[in-house]
């Protein structure tokens, strides 16, 4: 009895950590935006970076943000507080992304800067979303998985059928504050994704 009561309990604590291990896999549609925002706004694991990422900005604020600097952005109403962090250097929000279709995308952002924590997940999906709807037009498949990697890495992405290494998304804390967003190996990367979308729409299937 005590072996069975045991092993539940074991069964039982294991089922979050297999749930938060699970990898997505997304063959591009409605459906798979909405589980792309679902996996980014609700997965522990990668919940658990962004929020060490947002930690390590506030302590950067704290200790190196100049006084009248900071002053002046936290009484700022949003929309001025917005034109001071774009003044700061390599800090501006990200833009709304035109890639709703991958003949719109004709290179994707491999980069982004994001003022505060809030916006991270829009960003991270942004970053995402072409390499999504690329392999939606390969009639193939992006895999997510939070990072392994410590330091910056939030983001694993694999692309299914294509002779490439996973790409690793990454979120540094900015010293002035903000975050930057972005992929490892930027010029493979670009290539890549060159190389994939004229292939497909030069297809005669399309």
């Amino acid at each position: 009895m005590k072996l069975t009561l045991l092993l539940a309990a074991l069964a039982v604590s294991a089922a979050p950590v297999r749930a938060a291990d699970k990898p997505l896999r997304l063959t591009g549609g409605p459906k798979a935006e909405d589980a792309l925002r679902k996996f980014v706004s609700s997965n522990p694991k990668l919940k658990s970076k962004i929020d060490d990422a947002a930690k390590r900005e506030e302590a950067f604020l704290a200790e190196n943000r100049d006084t009248d600097l900071r002053d002046a952005v936290s009484d700022a109403t949003p929309p001025s507080r917005a034109q001071l962090l774009e003044k700061l250097p390599g800090l501006k929000a990200p833009v709304a992304s035109n890639c709703a279709a991958l003949a719109d995308c004709a290179a994707p952002d491999l980069a982004l800067d994001v003022p505060d924590a809030e916006q991270l997940p829009d960003a991270l999906r942004s970053l995402v979303r072409p390499w999504m709807l690329l392999q939606a037009a390969r009639g193939s498949a992006i895999v997510l998985n939070p990072a392994s990697d410590g330091g910056d890495a939030v983001l694993s992405v694999t692309l299914k059928g294509v002779q490439a290494a996973p790409m690793i998304l990454n979120v540094s804390p900015r010293l002035l504050g903000g975050f930057k967003v972005w992929f490892d190996q930027p010029l493979v990367l670009a290539s890549i994704y060159g190389r994939e979308r004229d292939a497909v729409l030069k297809s005669p299937r399309r």
